[in-house]
């Protein structure tokens, strides 16, 4: 009987050639991927960013005098901007409101409306809108 004899160094590259062929293709179609889940998760976390803001106003007008004076004591981070809408009773747009991060110098608004719509937008590099939220208020 015959020793069995192991593979030949041909054989060994010519696995190795067609083993590199198969993986180069496969990282080929995974490659879109990752850049799919990089602007994936910035969209997730200019939402975030924008739902905290949102949450921050929001909390901050359960008090009458803040509400009334359209200001939420918060700092805004880089790139978001706050705009704000007065509502009419049938929840029209009815005028804008100037939001201010600073309540000790803004104005009240001498007759405040029944709600008011809040909208956030979070810009990314060059402009880009990477998250806009709107939320309408009650008054308190």
């Amino acid at each position: 009987m015959r020793a069995p004899r192991g593979l030949t160094l041909i054989e060994v590259l010519i696995a190795m050639v067609i083993f590199l062929v198969l993986m180069t293709a496969v990282v080929q179609g995974l490659l879109p991927l990752f850049g799919i889940t990089r602007a994936t998760r910035t969209q997730l976390d200019a939402n975030q960013q924008a739902q905290e803001v949102i949450e921050a106003i929001r909390s901050a007008w359960v008090d009458p005098d803040r509400y009334k004076k359209t200001c939420a004591p918060l700092a805004l981070p880089t790139g978001v901007t706050v705009a704000v809408q007065a509502l009419n009773n049938q929840a029209k747009p009815a005028g804008p409101r100037t939001f201010s991060t600073d309540c000790a110098t803004a104005l009240p608004d001498p007759t405040p409306p029944p709600a008011k719509r809040v909208t956030v937008t979070v810009h990314g590099p060059g402009g880009k809108v990477w998250a806009k939220l709107t939320l309408d208020i009650r008054e308190p």
